[in-house]
């Protein structure tokens, strides 16, 4: 009986540590839209699927993840904006670069946020495109 406590105690403790991020970085990641109507984002990692979110004028759609130990996580959206449309990636080790270059926190955070023109990342809150932080990603096609 001994034995079988200690091993659910081990056990609980591998699990704790397996779903926090004690040996990676914590990303909260947002997504702003600020264009007229709705977009629809469909995102997704190599093992984790997020689905489809109708975003707003105005609103957003955020989650967070464990980075993986070995850093190469990668998130990518696919973005419907009417007839328009645009595949990229939101989180890469060129984007954590971007976000990570003013963080002063053990998180991470990057702000996307969805123009009529395109795509812009920063590692702070939107400020304003002229805000030296923000930086263009990509176009719509």
């Amino acid at each position: 009986m001994h034995n079988i406590f200690i091993f659910v105690i081990l056990a609980s403790s591998f699990a704790l540590i397996a779903h926090s991020c004690t040996l990676t970085t914590q990303w909260d990641l947002s997504v702003q839209s600020i264009v007229y109507g709705n977009i629809v984002a469909h995102i997704k990692s190599g093992d984790t699927d997020l689905g489809n979110h109708t975003i707003p004028f105005g609103g957003n759609y955020t989650w967070s993840f464990c980075a993986r130990i070995d850093g190469v996580t990668l998130y990518y959206g696919y973005f419907w904006w009417g007839s328009r449309f645009q595949s990229l990636a939101l989180y890469d080790t060129r984007i954590r670069d971007i976000c990570s270059r003013f963080q002063r926190s053990d998180t991470g955070h990057c702000y996307w946020l969805v123009t009529p023109d395109g795509f812009y990342v920063s590692g702070d809150p939107y400020k304003g495109r002229a805000d030296p932080r923000v930086v263009f990603i990509k176009k719509w096609d």
